[in-house]
């Protein structure tokens, strides 16, 4: 049985009210359609216990490709979604699917159509609110064009683009952005996000004590973002190991993982 690690993070801002207890979440990223075969019950144990006020999904949930079925992927976020808000941003699996009809027919409209009938909220280039006792934040998803996914070379990001999908942020509240890939790191920061929480990179596949992740699924060898949390002047970013693998279905010294994040008022002490 493969072993799942559950990683725990807590992050304090000055945006809240100092009274406000906090938000609650689960973050899961890259499951791709369970190809790699997780425990999902055991997924859901943890998730339980957790008690999140919602989940969000960074992408990558289900594979882009025509040899994994997707349908018990689709039907176990359907569940998480009758017991918590979900909020589901794309990867570039689920937005190649959505660009190139001419090979995958209405596959994205149908999962999407369906998982949204049954609660799961796609964050396509939207921001939403979330309020929660006195507190709410700004939740964004972001979908990037499939050249910012190309293998062996990274597209440059203008610095106006983030604000062409999202418009412009609202920097008095609390900016939490759901951004697949973590390449782009000072872009979401300039743009205005407190927090990025991104996937896409499976942790570099093979983490090596000291040195970190040795490969992103684009061939680059020890990519920057590999894991964890980063820094970009006053903007932070999560980056998961995410839950599975797909093509080169490898993962050494890298466990899935499910993360849950709180997000607390800083307590000025």
């Amino acid at each position: 049985m493969k072993k799942i690690d559950f990683t725990k993070y807590t992050i304090e801002t000055d945006k809240f009210p100092k009274d406000f207890t906090g938000f609650n979440f689960i973050v899961m990223s890259d499951l791709h359609s369970n190809s790699y075969g997780i425990n999902l019950h055991e997924v859901n144990s943890m998730i339980k216990k957790a008690s999140p006020d919602a989940i969000l999904m960074a992408g990558d949930m289900i594979n882009g490709t025509f040899k994994d079925d997707p349908t018990d992927v689709i039907n176990y976020i359907s569940t998480l979604a009758g017991h918590y808000p979900v909020f589901y941003a794309l990867g570039n699996h689920e937005y190649r699917m959505k660009l190139y009809d001419d090979q995958y027919g209405d596959k994205y409209y149908t999962i999407r159509d369906y998982l949204g009938e049954k609660g799961v909220v796609f964050l396509e280039d939207e921001t939403i609110t979330l309020e929660k006792d006195n507190a709410h934040l700004a939740l964004s998803g972001l979908e990037i064009d499939a050249a910012f996914y190309s293998k062996f070379h990274k597209t440059a990001m203008g610095s106006g683009l983030v604000s062409m999908h999202l418009g412009e942020a609202d920097k008095d509240v609390y900016n939490l952005m759901l951004a697949h890939n973590p390449e782009y790191f000072n872009r979401y920061a300039e743009w205005g996000a407190d927090l990025v929480i991104s996937g896409h990179l499976h942790g570099g596949m093979v983490r090596i004590p000291g040195l970190g992740g040795m490969m992103s699924p684009k061939f680059k060898l020890m990519p920057e973002y590999d894991y964890g949390m980063f820094e970009y002047g006053d903007s932070m970013m999560l980056v998961s190991r995410g839950l599975g693998a797909h093509t080169i279905k490898v993962r050494i010294n890298n466990n899935p993982e499910l993360v849950n994040l709180k997000i607390l008022a800083k307590s000025g002490l």
